[in-house]
This record gives structure tokens, sequence and C-alpha cells, in this order.
């Protein structure tokens, strides 16, 4: 069936998404003055190339969580349908900002720098504060539930589900501070999802 042949394609979405997680939850930390304030971050000569590659994982995960979900539809029951719901949704809201980031906040920073600042008028500003404060708190709460119901699911190996559930709390924060936690998240959700995507894409029915 093409269902059956989609979501196990899909399996290399969640290979490449796992790639490009490791590589953007290590090389931020070794590339980028992460010690200093975000304008700096966005200044240096390396952030052209980490926030777009940031942007093309952010178009991807919502791919790759269909695929993910698609699989195990019938066992994850409501809890995973809410879980999936909530971060299927939030990942619009953070490609969203990805393409701000990679596309906007480098002219930012060079003609309307205090933008750039997380106490200036942007941050501060009702309409972007309250949207960026919704999909901070919903993002983890979605892959905590969405990840217990893999986990009881059973339709993945189990240490898989939880490093999955343990590494997208850490990573899914947009500038979650201190920024060492979204590097490990970011290792350990690569790891399952290269995983799980391996699962995925062997499976023959």
């Amino acid at each position: 069936m093409l269902a059956n042949r989609l979501i196990r394609w899909s399996g290399l979405v969640l290979i490449l998404v796992g790639v490009l997680l490791l590589l953007l939850g290590i090389f931020p930390s070794l590339l980028l003055p992460t010690d200093k304030p975000m304008l700096d971050w966005v200044l240096d000569n390396e952030w052209p190339l980490l926030s777009v590659l940031a942007f093309v994982l952010s178009v991807l995960i919502p791919l790759a969580l269909l695929g993910l979900y698609a699989r195990q539809v019938n066992e994850a029951g409501l809890l995973g349908l809410i879980g999936f719901v909530i971060v299927f949704i939030d990942s619009f809201f953070y490609a969203g900002i990805q393409f701000d980031m990679a596309f906007v906040w480098p002219s930012l920073a060079i003609h309307a720098p205090a933008l750039i600042n997380f106490s200036g008028p942007m941050f501060t500003h009702p309409l972007f504060s309250i949207a960026h404060d919704v999909m901070i708190h919903l993002n983890p709460l979605g892959f905590i539930m969405f990840g217990i119901a893999m986990i009881r699911a059973g339709v993945f190996p189990k240490w898989s589900a939880i490093l999955f559930t343990i590494g997208m709390l850490l990573a899914s924060g947009i500038l979650f501070p201190p920024f060492i936690l979204r590097t490990i998240g970011g290792v350990l959700a690569s790891v399952s999802l290269v995983w799980m995507g391996y699962v995925l894409f062997s499976e023959k029915a």
C-alpha cells in the first residue's frame, strides 16, 4: 500500500532530521560565542550557515513527526494523539521563528540591533512574547505526552522512545538556557531519531 511505503520512506526523513539535530546540537556550542549576548551570535561569521541549517531542520520536523505518528497511530492512543497534535502544530511556530532567525535577524542585527536583545522592544512586545512563551511551554508538554505514548505503545525499541522523550524535552525550547542542556538534548534526540528512522526504513511490510 502507498501509505505503508510513505511511512517506510519517512524513516529516511527521520534519519536526516537526526543528523541535522546532532550537528546543530554540537556545532553552535563550538562555533558561536554562546557566552555572549544573542546579538554577537547573529553577527558571527558562522551564523548564516547554522541558522539556515536550523531552518531546514524546522521544515523537515513536521514530516518526520507525521511518519513517526502514522506508524503507531493505533497503539499510541489518545495520549499519543494529543501529544502529536501539540508538537505538530507547534512545529510550524518553530519554523516561523527559525525563518526569522536565518533570514531576518542578520539584517536586524546591523540596522536595528535593539530588536535582537531579549529585553528589547521585539521580545517584550505582547504579541511576540505571548506567541513565544506559548510555543516554549507547549512544545515540552507535547513531547512528554508523545514520548510517553510511544514508550507505552511499544512499536519502537523502548530505549529509542525514552531517548526521544528526554532529548526532545531538552532540545525543544527556543533559546533555552543554559545552552549545554540543548546540546545534550540534541545529541540524545538525534540518536533516537536515527534509531527509529532505521527501524521504519528497514521494515518490509
